[in-house]
């Protein structure tokens, strides 16, 4: 058997002033794409199997603004240009498609639907595709209805990301070896919240993971799924899903009923959802880690939140910090700003102990204006997206500040410190500092496994946590939190 494999990888924030263009991607092909999606590590079942991975794409570019049109065009052509060569001998598809792209100018805005309906006009409506993807993402009926498998992540923060892929995977290699037509079940919830208030560790999903589990247990059932959504930018695809997929052909009405099941089990729930662990506002969050004995404790920006697509400039919390006037006897890491043109305008020039008066801030608006500080430069180092990413994406810069004790990470390019690996490549103490201030939502697993106290202080920004203060034009109406059904 042959598959083809691919991915995309956009969470398109419209909030964001600069597109997502070519240079913001990561571009994988050949047999780094395997290794991306988890599939290098099952060498004995493809070769038990006699399957034979084909490499199209893989397009990371993580969180960031909405993706420029030319460069979706470009990745489009990619998976396209493959399909065409190898429609003649494949037997299936199996891609990671994230679920959050927006293109600019793209009629329906989303890449990755895109990309499957493009799909389907050369393979036409029969051939088994399987699509692994996030539960921050959007799906709709059409996207499901051009579908085989499609299943997300349980867990958020992502902790199943390789299990998810593989169990996927499985399901597809099931349905070539066992031919027949099954589609996804799918039905819209009106519910449009953030990550940050559906964490998997805690209620609601705690009990609806434990649901889901149960009805994928159920032989009837090859897959199912509880999807988030995306909520970003202003789509009529944004906001939750509910997919189930039957085991056969007869067993889709039965797939139907608990469809039904898990929706009317969420829908009964949807006001408990909340932000998991302590939140709060600005001012509030801040004392509360100030007069916190225990360390580490951390702190997350959560409006200027990289792993939701933020550009990771803003300075008012180092504004906050620097208004202090009482530390608490602290120290406190800020990991970190990235400015880009401050790296490369000073910091390029200048050397591991030298003492350097500087601006930071991009100043894309008046949150991320300049504030001017001084300092000794303590190390540089390589920045690195999370999930243990091995590429190079940036540099960064650590400097302790003069006359306090307030140590602050400047970064070339936007990456979120969620893993003690990231601080490591940066040449960053992680536990050097009794506050650490990093630019997230919910608190990654590696984090706050490690914290004596966290929390997330509601920031503004291009994460504004508060779904109730956005604006939206094109979602369904009515919806929660928008609308008090």
């Amino acid at each position: 058997m042959k598959i083809l494999i691919g991915g995309l990888v956009a969470e398109s924030n419209a909030y964001v002033a600069k597109p997502c263009e070519i240079q913001d991607f990561v571009i994988q092909t050949g047999e780094d794409i395997a290794h991306r999606m988890y599939l290098d590590e099952l060498q004995d079942e493809l070769q038990a199997n006699q399957i034979e991975l084909i490499p199209a794409i893989f397009a990371y570019g993580a969180g960031a603004g909405r993706v420029a049109y030319d460069t979706f065009d470009y990745i489009l052509k990619q998976f396209l240009r493959k399909v065409k060569v190898h429609q003649h001998e494949l037997d299936g598809m199996f891609f990671f498609l994230h679920g959050a792209s927006n293109v600019i100018d793209l009629e329906g805005g989303s890449g990755d639907h895109k990309i499957i309906e493009e799909i389907r006009k050369i393979v036409g409506p029969y051939m088994p595709i399987a699509v692994v993807c996030d539960p921050h993402g959007n799906v709709d009926q059409e996207y499901a209805d051009r579908l085989n498998v499609l299943r997300t992540f349980r867990h958020s923060p992502h902790t199943d990301r390789k299990e998810a892929h593989q169990y996927v995977f499985r399901c597809l290699v099931d349905l070539l070896q066992n031919r027949r037509e099954v589609h996804p079940v799918y039905r819209k919830v009106p519910i449009l919240l953030g990550g940050e208030r559906c964490v998997s560790t805690d209620e609601p999903l705690v009990s609806i993971n434990k649901l889901l589990d149960q009805i994928e247990a159920d032989p009837r059932i090859l897959s199912c799924s509880y999807h988030i959504g995306y909520l970003r930018h202003d789509s009529a695809k944004c906001g939750a899903a509910v997919v189930v997929v039957p085991n056969q052909p007869e067993d889709a009405a039965y797939a139907q009923s608990k469809a039904d099941e898990i929706y009317d089990f969420v829908w009964a729930r949807h006001k408990e959802f909340h932000f998991t662990g302590y939140a709060d506002e600005p001012e509030a969050a801040w004392a509360a880690m100030l007069k916190h004995e225990g360390r580490p404790c951390f702190l997350t920006d959560s409006g200027d939140n990289v792993t939701a697509g933020a550009p990771g400039g803003n300075t008012v919390v180092l504004r906050q910090v620097l208004a202090e006037t009482d530390y608490h006897g602290k120290s406190i890491l800020l990991a970190g700003i990235t400015d880009k043109k401050l790296c490369e305008q000073v910091f390029v020039h200048q050397h591991v102990g030298d003492h350097v008066t500087f601006a930071v801030g991009p100043e894309i608006d008046e949150l991320s204006a300049k504030v001017t500080v001084s300092g000794t430069i303590l190390s540089t180092g390589d920045l690195h997206n999370h999930y243990h990413d091995p590429k190079v994406v940036g540099t960064c810069w650590t400097v302790k500040l003069d006359d306090r004790p307030v140590t602050l990470v400047i970064q070339s390019y936007p990456v979120s410190f969620a893993e003690r690996a990231q601080y490591e490549q940066a040449n960053v103490d992680l536990d050097g500092y009794d506050l650490i201030i990093v630019k997230q939502g919910y608190l990654y697993p590696e984090l706050k496994a490690m914290a004596s106290h966290y929390v997330m202080s509601l920031t503004d920004g291009a994460c504004m946590q508060r779904t109730e203060r956005l604006s939206y034009k094109k979602v369904i109406r009515p919806i929660y939190p928008l609308d008090n059904i």
